[in-house]
Parts: structure tokens; sequence; C-alpha cells
């Protein structure tokens, strides 16, 4: 039991699980951090790796996988008892109902918690910033979505995705080393695909991490001794040395890491990129919301910590505010959040301030009321059908409800005294 939690009252402080496409954070309400971020995947005895959110499961298989994956969250990293705490779950927005009743089904009956609360994990980052408005740009492992939340209620028909994330920068590295990447050996220099083929993943994350960063558009490059070799080419970045294991040193050059993250910017083959995500993300919004949308982005996810993403990104979106396809959007000046957390964890922060206000206790599914009343119990925040209010009692007949946690929490007295005035934010 950790110390702070002695004297303060019988319940056990929740906890907060955010389970990603890639990775899973974990930790406990009322903290600034998660404690640990884990891969979403289980590995087997004979090395076999099985991702928890790979939709080609079945539902026997699923379930023995969460349960080999729960066990390992409360057993070896949190080294707590399951059944002394409620549990927060952020999921994500296309999350099957198969995964999410498959996941109650092993909170409740093999782990026996308390109580459950399943909700949204992107407006969870409005959060931390004490706003309930917000256009939220999250940059993903395998894709990037994007969705728009005006007073606390999400705007549904705005939620878009795009399969450009990490992954894809990733395979860009790996294109581009491959095809012009060069390794000291000795005196001489030799090719990089020669040696090594197709490097790691975790190898190419840390050379995305060490030496990447977000360079100008092309087009903003009028000093023609940058543009010479071409404007999808041209770069001011200077060439970078990586050691690698073996001891020799891969030549990460100027271009590798200024312009291996265009294919983020140069759209999957259909028009659609990140920047045009956001616009049309805009587009699917009321009228009169835009302009206080377009004023508040928050950009989120690991995929986004890279130098300079925030001002590309302004970038692109001023260009294509000239293109007709977007010449009638009008969205006034647009400014970004610039958080005080890190990127990759808003969503569970925003988790753990939430599972930390006692307002919300009519939010969870109780484990009484579940083995009374089964899967149904589970509410749906993209239900239009009223949700069940008081679901923590076994009995009775519930009432209903119809708003969001998110909305709930923002118009309860605690945030208003607990959160950051909007005016104390930083906006770029």
């Amino acid at each position: 039991m950790p110390l702070y939690e002695l004297g303060l009252g019988s319940e056990k402080i929740h906890v907060i699980i955010d389970i990603g496409s890639y990775h899973t954070k974990i930790g406990f309400a009322g903290e600034a951090s998660p404690r640990h971020i884990i891969p979403s995947y289980n590995v087997k005895r004979n090395n076999e790796v099985v991702n928890i959110c790979d939709p080609k499961l079945s539902k026997a298989e699923l379930a023995d996988e969460l349960i080999t994956f729960v066990h390992a969250i409360y057993f070896r990293y949190l080294l707590t008892n399951p059944k002394d705490r409620k549990v927060v779950i952020c999921e994500n927005f296309l999350q099957t109902e198969l995964f999410r009743e498959t996941l109650a089904e092993v909170l409740f009956k093999q782990f026996s918690v308390v109580g459950v609360m399943m909700t949204p994990a992107l407006p969870l980052s409005l959060i931390p910033l004490g706003t309930p408005t917000g256009l939220i740009v999250n940059v993903g492992y395998h894709d990037t979505s994007v969705i728009c939340v005006y007073e606390g209620m999400i705007i549904l028909q705005s939620y878009l995705t795009v399969e450009l994330g990490t992954h894809a920068h990733l395979m860009a590295i790996q294109r581009m080393i491959s095809e012009s990447g060069t390794v000291k050996v000795g005196s001489e220099m030799k090719k990089a695909s020669e040696l090594y083929g197709e490097l790691d993943l975790s190898v190419l994350e840390d050379i995305r991490a060490r030496t990447c960063f977000c360079g100008e558009r092309p087009a903003e490059l009028k000093d023609p001794a940058f543009t010479q070799s071409g404007v999808n080419t041209a770069h001011r970045a200077s060439d970078m040395s990586y050691p690698m294991s073996d001891g020799y040193h891969l030549l990460v050059s100027g271009k590798i890491r200024e312009r291996s993250v265009e294919v983020l910017y140069d759209g999957d083959g259909e028009d659609n990129s990140i920047a045009t995500l956001v616009l049309d993300s805009l587009l699917k919004c009321p009228i009169d919301c835009r302009v206080e949308l377009a004023g508040r982005i928050l950009v989120i996810g690991g995929g986004s910590m890279l130098a300079g993403f925030d001002h590309r990104l302004k970038q692109e979106l001023t260009a294509l505010l000239e293109h007709s396809r977007f010449s009638k959007l009008s969205p006034g000046k647009l400014k970004f959040y610039k958080p005080n957390y890190f990127r990759n964890t808003m969503s569970w922060t925003g988790g753990a301030i939430m599972g930390s206000v006692e307002h919300l206790h009519d939010r969870y599914v109780s484990r009484d009321f579940y083995n009374a009343k089964g899967s149904a119990t589970l509410p749906n925040w993209s239900s239009l059908a009223p949700q069940l209010k008081d679901s923590y009692q076994s009995t009775g007949t519930p009432t209903r409800r119809s708003s969001t946690p998110l909305r709930d929490f923002m118009s309860s007295p605690i945030s208003s005294s607990t959160l950051p005035p909007i005016s104390n934010l930083s906006l770029s």
C-alpha cells in the first residue's frame, strides 16, 4: 500500500488504464503522469507477440490475452489488489463492442474489481487544460484521429481518422536509410542496406527520437541553395552520426532528419493528410462553432512529440485554407495549446483527474450491478439512448442520463476550483 493512502478513508485510490493500439498507460488517480507505459501486447513462451487490440482475435482468445495482460498490470507493475479499487478505462473511439464487453467481463469476473467507468480517451485530454472546448488532434502509432468537443459535448460527425502516424514515419525512415544510408567501417563507407538490411523497430524509434524533427514547408525555402535538389527534398539540417550496437556509426543525413516526416503531410494517396483531416473535421462542425474550435487546437499523441510539429502543422493549415476545397471555411486565427503535460499521456492525465473526483461516482458500473444485469449495463458514449445513471446500485430501478462524463465533470463545482483558468493557458 502506498504511504499516501494511509488515513485517507476506506476507499482506495482508483486505477487508471489508457489502452492504446501500441502502448498502454497505467497508474493511479490524482497523479500527474502514469506509473508505467507498457506495450499493448503479450509475449508468449514461443516468443509469439499477440496484440490485445488485434480485431482478428476471437472472444475466447481475447479473454485469455486480457487476463494475462490485466494480471501483469496489477501484480507486476502496480503491485496492488484489484478487488479494492475502482477502474477508469480510457477507451479508443473505434474500439469494438466485443473488446469492451470482454474487458469488462475479465475485470469483474476474473479480478473482481469494485467498479468500472469507461469513457472515450480523446475528450479527456481537455480536462488538464480546464476547458470544455477544443479541436483534438491525436497523432498515434498507427493512425491520426481528429475530434471536436464543444462545451463538453462530442461532435460525433467531426470524428475523422487517417492511417498516418508514427509507424508511417518509421517506415519512411527505413526506406530512406535503405536508399541512401551509409555506415562508416574503418576508413571506408558502406551502404547500410548491405550491412543491416531492415533495421529493428526499436532502432528506428530511437533514430526518430534522437535525430528527426519537422522542418519548414519545402515551399517556404526560398534560398536556391536549399531547393536545387528539388522542392520535396530541400533541407537545412546537418548530418548526424548514430551509434549502432556493433560499434559502427550510421550516418543519418540531413534529408532523413528533416524530410522523412513529409509522409505525414503528403497524404495517403487519396488527398488525406493530417492537415486536411483537421480542416475536414472543422467543416463537419456547426458554423457558429468553427472559429472558437480553430482557436483551441490541441495536438496530442506520441507521434506529435517531434520538435517543430505544431509550427509545421500550422503552416500546412494556412496553406490549405487558400485551396478551393477549404476556401469557404473562414476559421479565423489558428491557435494551438501548449500543455504543461506530456503529449503522449494527456488522455491518461485527464482520466486521472476524473477518477479523483467523487462527484462522478454514479458513472461507475459496480461489481454487484454487473453481476446482476450483465454486459447490458455498460454505458455507451456513442448511443443516443439515455444511459443508466445509478448503475452503482445493485437494486432498484436506475434513473437515466444523456450527458457525457466530460460535461458532467466540467459542470461540477470541483472542476471550477481545481483546474487552471483558460486565461492562464498558453496559446500560439
